[in-house]
Formats: C-alpha cells, sequence, structure tokens
C-alpha cells in the first residue's frame, strides 16, 4: 500500500474525504474508471479480494489494463477506493434513515428494520468491513483503517441514540445494539436471509435491550 495519502473516513456529519495516491493529482471520473469500479466493487464484495486480480475486472469492464491503471495505480488503490466507497454509502444511508424521524424509539425501529432489511436480502453476503478484515489479517493495513473508523462511526452514533434514547448507562447500550449489529451480520451469512431467517429478530431484540436499560 505504499504511496497512499491519508484516507479518511466520515465519522461525524461530514463528508468523507478520498484519499488520493501521492504526486498524482485528483481526475473526474470518467465512463472507463466507472466501469471498472463497478466490477470491481461487485466482485470484491461477492467473491472476495484475493480471489478477483485485474485482468478478471479489465475482462469484465470491457477496458484495457492501461485504463484501469490510469485510474486506480495498482489494485491496492481500487481495493481502498472499494472500501471508503461503501464506507459512505453505509454512514450515509444511515444518516438519512435516522433523520427521517425526531422520537429516538422511532429512528432506533427504523434503523434496525433497515439493517433487517438489508442482511437478509438475497444476494447479501455479509459486512463488507468484516470480509476485508477476514481476508487480511494486518491491523496495520490501510484498508484495516477504514474499517475501524467506520465501526467506529457506527459506534458513536449507537452511542448518540442510546443518550437520547434515556439509557441509564448510554455506552453499555450502545456497544449491546453494536453487539446486536454485528451478530446480524455474521447470522445471516450461517442462516440465511428470507422471511424466517434469523436477522428479523433484530428489531424486537434491540427494543428488549432498551426497555432493559430504562427499567427502574
Amino acid at each position: 500500500m505504499a504511496g497512499r495519502c491519508s484516507t479518511v473516513v466520515r465519522t461525524g456529519r461530514s463528508h468523507v474525504n478520498r484519499g488520493t495516491t501521492m504526486d498524482q493529482a485528483p481526475t473526474r471520473p470518467t465512463r472507463a474508471r466507472d466501469k471498472i469500479f463497478a466490477v470491481a466493487a461487485e466482485r470484491f464484495y461477492r467473491d472476495g479480494i484475493r480471489s478477483v486480480g485485474v485482468e478478471a475486472i479489465v475482462k469484465e469492464a470491457g477496458v484495457t489494463k492501461i485504463s484501469l491503471y490510469r485510474s486506480f495505480p495498482s489494485k491496492d488503490d481500487l481495493v481502498l477506493a472499494y472500501l471508503e466507497e461503501r464506507s459512505r454509502q453505509f454512514l450515509e444511508r444511515w444518516d438519512e434513515t435516522f433523520d427521517r424521524y425526531d422520537d429516538p424509539d422511532e429512528r432506533l425501529r427504523a434503523i434496525m428494520t433497515y439493517l433487517v432489511e438489508r442482511t437478509t436480502q438475497e444476494g447479501y453476503r455479509g459486512c463488507p468491513f468484516i470480509n476485508f478484515c477476514a481476508e487480511f489479517a494486518d491491523p496495520a493495513h490501510p484498508g484495516r483503517q477504514i474499517a475501524r473508523a467506520t465501526k467506529t462511526a457506527l459506534r458513536e452514533r449507537f452511542r448518540h441514540l442510546a443518550g437520547a434514547l434515556q439509557a441509564r448507562d448510554p455506552g453499555q447500550l450502545a456497544d449491546g445494539l453494536l453487539l446486536l449489529v454485528e451478530g446480524a451480520y455474521a447470522i445471516s451469512q450461517t442462516h440465511g436471509g428470507g422471511p424466517d431467517g434469523v436477522g428479523h429478530a433484530l428489531v424486537q431484540a434491540a427494543e428488549a435491550l432498551v426497555a432493559q436499560q430504562r427499567a427502574r
């Protein structure tokens, strides 16, 4: 990953600053770049990052290797761009769902319902950040830094919500909700989705945690 500049994931309500390669000015998106990225993102998520080579990406995208390397100097840069984009999409969707409601209980229900829909849909392959960490064990890997920052941002959002829910211990409730969500990601890969999937219990489990924190 040498040559990669800072990667900043959106942890609060501000936008992500996409990292760029050192000595390379940011380029405007091109049609070839968009095709390359779309194919890579789909294949990385579906098949795993290590199993998808540059040759397969350019062949499916219908472009040349030169086109790929003009947009992404290395596969590592393409992988980091993929992780950054998945982080941006997830946190933006969270905030959009959250902002539809003023009542914290409705916010919790909306967020958990969204996560149920996400984890039980056809073709869901689990959390892309957990998947990445399973493939790349080095804790100093730039991709792991993106994964960690995304999970930290999610934890911060749960802490904010737990405070609004008037929990006795907002930190404990936030961590409990985070554990439920991470469990839903994992169980979707062992038990699958569908109308009878275990993940559908997520909303009720989250509300039970909140009720326990409110009990006197």
